[in-house]
């Protein structure tokens, strides 16, 4: 089974058109490959908070399977069939295949550990399918390699600063390496589920093993200040805020790896008051970029230059109106 999540880097990005473009070509594809749809929560609002119109609903088709709440079904009564009932959740959520072609509000679990549970039921059934996650920036878990095999961005074109930053910053943390080999081999074997800091010497001699915020563990940095001047990794499993990194970002032997992109987003580590980020920043799991999408805010009055990776495709699927693009 393969996971595909969508991405914003901002709301109204167009994240969920994004995602009826992609589920639409997967099923005109007419492959045996079953599709799926879910969402981390409930996804979206019914209208755009800044352009005031109608957001895009997600519309199924005949045939396509789709995982959300029970309460969102009360109305669609012999449009679908249900395939499975995950009862042992803090909700309950149906898998139901489509009799016919409708519009649906999905809403799936909202933690990596239910989701993977929700996986694992779903290979079982179907287990040549294609699942995709209308996802959110803010859900960390979605990176990890055992949720998702690969994303899709919607990058949205402000003329706002605040924005332009967010899109900047999602760009950018696209760029970091991967940690080595051995570095990937240490952590994952001394990491646990609770981890959310560890500090270690080039010998792999563990310094510090933290379950607190690592902005707010105060253990952490003083660990850090005293092994300012030895080399050393910093993994961390929760955001590098603005605090923290000012207060990591004059350390020249330290290594930072973050487990995964979503830790860095709308962080802004690369400038703060005039400070360079000395370290150099890593990442334990791999983002794999399918495409990313661009949209232009209609009160943008240029397109605002960004740094794209060369090896991502760009689509730009917004260049008409996105409620004119058949979808």
């Amino acid at each position: 089974m393969k996971t595909f999540s969508f991405i914003g880097s901002d709301k109204n990005a167009g994240k969920t058109t994004a995602l009826n473009f992609v589920y639409r070509r997967l099923w005109e594809a007419g492959t045996d490959t079953q599709i799926c749809l879910t969402s981390i929560g409930i996804n979206g609002e019914d209208v755009d908070a800044y352009e005031g119109h109608l957001k895009p609903r997600i519309r199924l088709y005949k045939g396509s399977c789709f995982i959300t709440a029970g309460e969102h079904l009360k109305e669609l009564t012999g449009k679908y069939e249900i395939c499975f009932s995950f009862s042992d959740f803090n909700k309950l959520y149906i898998l139901g295949k489509c009799l016919t072609d409708f519009q649906i509000v999905l809403e799936g679990p909202n933690n990596k550990q239910e989701m993977l549970r929700l996986k694992t039921i779903l290979k079982d059934i179907f287990p040549k399918s294609c699942l995709l996650i209308d996802g959110s920036v803010d859900r960390q878990f979605l990176a990890h390699p055992d949720i998702s095999d690969a994303f899709y961005f919607a990058l949205l074109i402000s003329d706002r600063k605040e924005q332009i930053r967010k899109a900047e910053d999602l760009l950018f943390s696209l760029s970091f390496p991967i940690c080595s080999e051995n570095q990937k081999d240490f952590l994952k074997a001394t990491r646990k589920e609770e981890t959310k800091s560890l500090l270690a010497d080039d010998n792999n001699q563990i310094l510090y093993h933290g379950n607190e915020i690592p902005s707010l563990d105060a253990s952490l940095k003083n660990v850090c200040l005293k092994y300012k001047n030895a080399s050393s990794l910093l993994y961390l499993n929760g955001a590098l805020s603005k605090s923290l990194f000012t207060f990591l970002s004059p350390l020249k032997q330290l290594k930072v790896v973050l487990d995964n992109f979503t830790l860095y987003q709308n962080v802004s580590v690369r400038e703060n008051h005039g400070r360079r980020f000395v370290p150099e920043i890593l990442l334990l799991h791999p983002v794999t970029v399918q495409k990313i999408f661009l949209k232009q805010d209609t009160r943008a009055e240029n397109k605002i230059g960004l740094m794209i990776p060369e090896n991502i495709p760009l689509h730009n699927l917004f260049r008409e109106k996105p409620h004119e693009i058949g979808i």
